[in-house]
């Protein structure tokens, strides 16, 4: 199965050199999550990457990498030629058809590859050398148990000198931390009220959500089977704080190159004031870029 992949992949490749990319166009979309993570997602990673590295010549690995919308766009707007995606889940079978729909795109871009992996499983084995690693809006998923391990691997994945750049957005202390945000509309109410509440507010919710929130896994699951599945995402969340996620970051044999801290503004009640710290409450989303040294 590897090498009939290999053999793809090489004639992929081949039919880019002779005919170039496949033409596409971005007036076509209609999707509202393919358009943030065709647009605003790809933009910052290549903002942030482009800092260090040459995003058309770089090996790049995605680690989480969902429907591989923003490698597809990192690939076709910005260039990239070798974005190599995994992810414990195979949402980017979809890619194929996703692109066909909001792009018109008939075939993605031979640089563009993609890996299920099992949870935790390591991956310096077979990707060494890398120049570049991506984790967008992932690692609140990871298991704390996990956390450390797979840090110090994907620095294994790297080469001396290469750069990773982790985003995590909504942190779980602020105030949509829940990921529960397109059924409740509350601030906090996930640090306020016990699961039993929070589950019933999920499940009675009826309005429409928003639509840059619904991913493409929404139709396999149907809207109940959905509410379900996002629930349990935010059962399994790890809690994980920016503070933290920069301690580890070090423990793995990272320095940082760079990091911003971003904050909602919001009034914080009194109670929530009493029990954590506010820059705890406000910070909802951290861009950390890291070198190997």
């Amino acid at each position: 199965m590897e090498l009939i992949s290999r053999l793809a992949g090489r004639a992929r490749r081949l039919r880019e050199r002779l005919w170039g990319q496949a033409p596409w166009d971005a007036s076509r979309i209609t999707d509202e999550w393919f358009r943030a993570h065709f647009g605003y997602a790809a933009d910052v990673v290549h903002q942030w990457l482009g800092e260090a590295l040459d995003i058309r010549a770089a090996r790049l690995l995605n680690f989480g990498c969902g429907d591989g919308i923003t490698d597809l766009a990192l690939a076709l707007r910005y260039g990239a030629s070798a974005i190599h995606g995994v992810d414990i889940r195979r949402e980017y079978a979809k890619l194929p058809r996703i692109a066909r729909q909001q792009l018109g795109l008939t075939r993605l871009p031979a640089g563009l590859t993609f890996e299920t992996i099992a949870a935790g499983a390591p991956l310096a084995d077979r990707h060494v050398g890398v120049d570049g690693i991506i984790s967008w809006s992932t690692f609140e998923h990871v298991g704390r148990e996990q956390l450390l391990p797979i840090l110090r691997d994907l620095h294994a994945c790297l080469r001396l000198g290469g750069v990773f750049f982790i985003q995590i957005e909504p942190l779980f202390y602020s105030p949509f931390g829940s990921h529960l945000r397109r059924y409740d509309d509350v601030p906090w109410r996930h640090l306020m009220a016990p699961e039993d509440e929070l589950w019933r507010i999920v499940e009675a919710h009826r309005g429409p959500m928003d639509a840059a929130e619904v991913d493409f896994g929404f139709a396999d699951f149907g809207a109940e089977g959905y509410r379900r599945f996002v629930f349990n995402e935010y059962l399994a969340l790890n809690r994980l704080t920016a503070d933290e996620l920069v301690a580890l970051s070090a423990q793995a044999g990272f320095a940082v190159l760079r990091q911003e801290r971003r904050q909602m503004d919001l009034l914080i009640p009194d109670s929530l004031l009493r029990q954590y710290p506010e820059d705890l409450l406000r910070n909802n989303e951290i861009l950390l870029l890291l070198v190997k040294q």
